[in-house]
């Protein structure tokens, strides 16, 4: 009978390892497709699905980027909304905290990938900078004020992603836009020729009906 005991003992135990296995093989999985989804599917990142690709380059701590994005806000709203463009925000490391600011950016896109709260938590992050914020509490309060959510995640992949972008499009100061257009590439750098370059997107697809 002891040994009976003993077996029976032996035989839970060993479903409550397997239990514990499959669970530790399905929090693997989980973990590895999601960081596998944000180092490869680049749509995470952008906005749109316009054959027109624009990147625009700023950094929270760069003047004329805080002035220019709501500057343009309305035209890159309609060029989005219209499917003209396909649309990615990528924050360039060029101050000793845009590489912080950037990640709270990538955090508040795994919370919610919505355009106008995209846009909304981009201008709290720029009000954010202008402030000096540099502590991760005092940034998370900050944002948590102003209705921004954020949802942490491993955002290497990511980066990795936007790093190549940016050695790709040779980017050495903001505001820069990229533009593709079929084999055509443009760049446009300052806060005059980025708007000029988004207002004649905005005409070209007017007249083509676009």
């Amino acid at each position: 009978m002891a040994h009976k005991k003993h077996s029976a003992k032996w035989r839970v135990s060993s479903g409550e390892c397997r239990c514990q296995l499959r669970l530790l093989i399905t929090i693997l999985l989980v973990f590895v497709t999601t960081t596998s989804l944000f180092a490869n599917d680049v749509s995470f990142l952008s906005f749109g699905t316009g054959k027109t690709k624009v990147r625009l380059y700023t950094d929270y701590f760069c003047g004329p980027c805080r002035d220019l994005e709501p500057k343009v806000e309305g035209m890159i709203v309609e060029l989005v909304k219209r499917n003209v463009i396909d649309l990615t925000f990528i924050d360039a490391p060029f101050h000793r905290d845009s590489t912080f600011y950037a990640r709270y950016f990538l955090f508040v896109l795994n919370e919610k990938k919505e355009f106008k709260y995209i846009l909304a938590a981009r201008a709290a992050l720029f009000e954010a900078a202008r402030e000096k914020i540099a502590e991760k509490e005092k940034l998370e309060e900050f944002l948590r004020k102003k209705g921004i959510k954020f949802k942490p995640f491993d955002a290497r992949p990511v980066f990795n992603v936007l790093s190549g972008y940016l050695r790709e499009d040779k980017i050495n100061s903001t505001p820069t836009c990229v533009i593709y257009s079929g084999d055509k590439k443009e760049t446009f750098t300052g806060a005059t020729n980025i708007t000029k370059a988004l207002e004649n997107l905005r005409g070209v697809s007017q007249l083509s009906g676009g």
